[in-house]
C-alpha cells in the first residue's frame, strides 16, 4: 500500500494511520475500488472523476491531481508483483480533534491499497450468485447522498450480514419507497420480456462505473435497455437478473430469495453482455 504520511509504497503491516484520523473516527472519507487488466487500471478517468465528485459532495478538497493519483496507483500495483490487482484509493479528511467539526482537520490522508485480483472462474460466472432482497433500507439522499462513494458503509454491511446469514452471497437493498435500489456492493439489472432494466440514479443508487459501461454495451449490441424503477416483485419475476461491479464486471444472479431465477443458470443476455465486457478488457 501507499500512504501519503509515509510517501512510498510499503507493506500494510508497516503502515499506521493515527487513531484521530477522521476516516477511522467518523467514516469521514471517500474511496474508489477498481481493478487492473493487463496491469493497467480499468476505467481510470471515470473512477477519478467519481472520486472527485464524492469529495466535492462532502466538502473535502483533494490536494492531489489525477496525475499524482496515477503515479501512486501505478507504483503501488507494481510493488505488489501481481499480474493484476484489486486497488482501493481512500482519501480521508485527515487528523483532527475528537469532535465533529470538519474544519479542524487540515491535511487529508491518501491511502492506496492493492491486493491480488481474485475473480470467479468460468464455472463460477456460469453458476452465478445467490442474492436476497433484504429489509435494510438504502439511506435516503437527504441523509447521505448515495451518489457519493463514502466510507459510511455500515448499512451495506448490515444488509450483507442478513444475506450471508440466510446462506446467500449478496444483498439487494430497497429505497425508502420500497423500490429496488442496488446490491450491497453492486448495481442491479433485470431482464423482463427481452428488455434490460436497471434502477435510475434518482431511485437512490450509486452511479456505477460498470453499470454505465454495460448500458453502453447494450446499445452497441442492439439490446433494448431502460433506466426504470423496479419493484421487488419485478426482480422476482425476471427472466434474468445480474449484478455489476468494477471488480467482477457483470455476474448473474441465479438464485433470488432462495428460488432459482428461471432455470438457475446464467441467462443468454447476461452472457452476451459479460462476454462483450470481457472482450473490452482484453483490448486494453
Amino acid at each position: 500500500m501507499y500512504l501519503s504520511t509515509i510517501g512510498r509504497p510499503l507493506d500494510p503491516a508497516e503502515a499506521a494511520v493515527p487513531v484521530l484520523d477522521r476516516g477511522f473516527l467518523f467514516g469521514d472519507a471517500v474511496f474508489e475500488t477498481l481493478r487492473t487488466a493487463s496491469g493497467r487500471p480499468v476505467s481510470w478517468a471515470a473512477h477519478t472523476a467519481r472520486l472527485r465528485r464524492s469529495a466535492d459532495g462532502i466538502g473535502l478538497d483533494l490536494p492531489w491531481s489525477d496525475a499524482d493519483l496515477r503515479v501512486h496507483f501505478d507504483a503501488t500495483h507494481a510493488a505488489t508483483g501481481n499480474a493484476d490487482s484489486l486497488v482501493r484509493i481512500v482519501v480521508t479528511r485527515g487528523v483532527g480533534p475528537l469532535m465533529l467539526d470538519p474544519r479542524k482537520a487540515l491535511t487529508p490522508t491518501l491511502a492506496v491499497l492493492a491486493i491480488p485480483l481474485d475473480l470467479p472462474d468460468a464455472a463460477g460466472y456460469s453458476r452465478g450468485l445467490r442474492a436476497r432482497i433484504v429489509d435494510v433500507t438504502r439511506a435516503p439522499a437527504s441523509a447521505l447522498d448515495p451518489a457519493f462513494k463514502t466510507a459510511n458503509y455500515l448499512p451495506n454491511i448490515q444488509a450483507l450480514r442478513q444475506a450471508l446469514a440466510a446462506g446467500d452471497d449478496e444483498a439487494v437493498l430497497v429505497n425508502p419507497a420500497g423500490l429496488v435500489a442496488e446490491g450491497a456492493t453492486s448495481n442491479v439489472f433485470a431482464v423482463l420480456g427481452g428488455v434490460l432494466f436497471t434502477p435510475p440514479i434518482s431511485d437512490g443508487i450509486l452511479p456505477g462505473i460498470t453499470r454505465a459501461v454495460v448500458l453502453e454495451l447494450a446499445a452497441s449490441l442492439a439490446i433494448s435497455a431502460q433506466e426504470s424503477s423496479l419493484h421487488p416483485f419485478d426482480l422476482r419475476a425476471a427472466d434474468e437478473v445480474f449484478l455489476t461491479s468494477s471488480v467482477r464486471g457483470p455476474i448473474a444472479v441465479t438464485t433470488l430469495d432462495g428460488f432459482p431465477v428461471t432455470d438457475g443458470r446464467e441467462g443468454p443476455l447476461t452472457l452476451r453482455l459479460r462476454q462483450a465486457y470481457e472482450a473490452g478488457l482484453a483490448s486494453l
